[in-house]
């Protein structure tokens, strides 16, 4: 808890520079910079095809491999190994701004996929203006899944929803420490879109939050959710918010002699 209260204290600190116009005034010029068309391409020679296949398929043996040890050995460990995410959170900045996340994610042993809106709520003396944006993180690595430690990490696109609807690559990094039983957890998550054409950085978020439970009901279990949320939009515009929400998750529960053996 002590991590939480810290970050809270050093986002209240920070100034208040967010403009929903001043983001899309951003894109927009990003959008014109990007208008430059790349060179040509040469293509290079042949390589060694059967080395190349070779690799492929240690590679993919090995992934199942991987996979197959997280699904059998892993899970007694780790309950939500396979799981369905449904996540209801958002932040407020008082009397300036909200932000909110209606969020998806699954879970397979391995691999995770993931997907989020993210809306940006602000009133000013024409009323209320909004952004989104749609984060898809395609697929992500599970990589570490023990009974007190997740680590995750994985690729995927930003689009923004707004102005010329661009789309980038954005990254994500996820820290958890929890309970073994996942009841209680403290989470760090570091997202960074990149636009390649231009070099320009659409985003770049840090957010902390704990996650406790509340119920349990079969494979359903409730959990609320508090934190804090950093983002800086084109290396500029600054958000940020003190975040809480309730957290859904399916999973089958695994008994107290199981994490015991």
């Amino acid at each position: 808890m002590k991590a939480l209260v810290i970050s809270l204290a050093l986002l209240l600190a920070l100034p208040s520079l967010a403009q929903v116009d001043a983001i899309k005034s951003e894109s927009r010029s990003n959008s014109q910079g990007s208008s430059k068309s790349s060179g040509d391409s040469s293509n290079s020679s042949d390589g060694d095809g059967d080395g190349f296949f070779l690799f492929m398929d240690i590679f993919f043996n090995g992934i199942a491999d991987w996979q197959g040890m997280k699904l059998k050995d892993d899970r007694a460990r780790y309950p939500s190994m396979v799981s369905l995410d449904v996540m209801l959170q958002g932040a407020v900045k008082p009397s300036s701004y909200y932000i909110l996340w209606p969020r998806i994610r699954g879970n397979w042993g391995l691999f995770s996929t993931d997907f989020r809106m993210n809306y940006l709520i602000e009133e000013d003396i024409e009323g209320y203006k909004h952004i989104r944006t749609n984060d898809w993180q395609i697929i992500q690595m599970n990589l570490i899944t023990s009974r007190f430690i997740t680590l995750r990490a994985g690729t995927g696109i930003m689009t923004e929803a707004f102005e010329a609807r661009r789309t980038f690559n954005e990254s994500a990094f996820y820290l958890g420490i929890h309970a073994p039983d996942q009841s209680k957890t403290i989470g760090f998550e570091y997202r960074f879109s990149k636009d390649w054409d231009t070099g320009a950085n659409p985003r770049r978020e840090f957010s902390v939050q704990y996650q406790h439970q509340i119920f349990s009901a079969g494979a359903l279990h409730g959990n609320l959710s508090v934190g804090a949320v950093y983002q800086r939009y084109y290396n500029s515009i600054e958000v940020w918010g003190v975040q809480a929400g309730i957290v859904f998750r399916i999973f089958k529960p695994v008994s107290r002699k199981e994490w015991d053996e």
